[in-house]
């Protein structure tokens, strides 16, 4: 009886143990890096000079991540087909990506709108953003079932936040380094330590 529940639990594990490689600590700390630079052109008055290296950067850190798990992670861990319910869990995650992703966009981007709704709530509605990007990442790590994305998410929120609060972009910059460091030490941790199946 108890077959399922371990059969369950072991694939919990194989999924879980594709996070000791560090390559999603740092796609998540580019994300925030290019919320980063997305403002050093604010003063600029040229909206592609402002918009470009921020998609530049996001683009970077998604074939980071997809070439990473497939030429790095793969030939050291094997390749895991996993059940269509994990599976779907890939699905929720692309929508609350999506989500995320319209949400930065309109709550960042329209900022000026905000402060002219909501005069009367300055202290409001920049913790309201940071509450909603912590929401968002959370339920990301729930249907990813990575641990140490929780840690990120109050992260980015609190990033989000004090960014709108104080009006230091350079939060960003502070907030992805706390991510993308550990992300590289385990990183590259995972490379000297484990090997290419071929290798050994």
């Amino acid at each position: 009886m108890n077959a399922p529940f371990n059969l369950k639990e072991l694939e919990r594990k194989a999924f879980r143990s594709f996070y000791q490689d560090g390559i999603w600590d740092i796609f998540f700390g580019l994300m925030m890096l290019a919320m980063y630079v997305s403002t050093i052109f604010d003063n600029s008055g040229n909206k592609a000079l402002k918009i470009l290296p921020m998609i530049f950067l996001e683009i970077f850190a998604m074939f980071f991540l997809i070439y990473g798990k497939k030429q790095i992670t793969t030939p050291r861990l094997g390749n895991v087909v996993f059940g269509p319910k994990r599976r779907r869990r890939f699905v929720y995650i692309f929508i609350v990506n999506l989500v995320a992703l319209v949400a930065g966009f309109v709550l960042y981007g329209a900022n000026d709108l905000l402060s002219l709704n909501l005069a009367q709530s300055e202290l409001i509605a920049p913790l309201g953003m940071g509450v909603w990007i912590a929401f968002l990442t959370s339920v990301m790590a729930y249907f990813l079932d990575f641990d140490r994305l929780y840690i990120y998410a109050l992260i980015y929120g609190s990033a989000f936040a004090a960014v709108l609060l104080l009006d230091l972009p350079i939060l960003f910059l502070v907030a992805a380094l706390l991510i993308l460091i550990p992300g590289g030490v385990i990183f590259f941790r995972f490379l000297s330590t484990t090997k290419p199946v071929s290798e050994e």
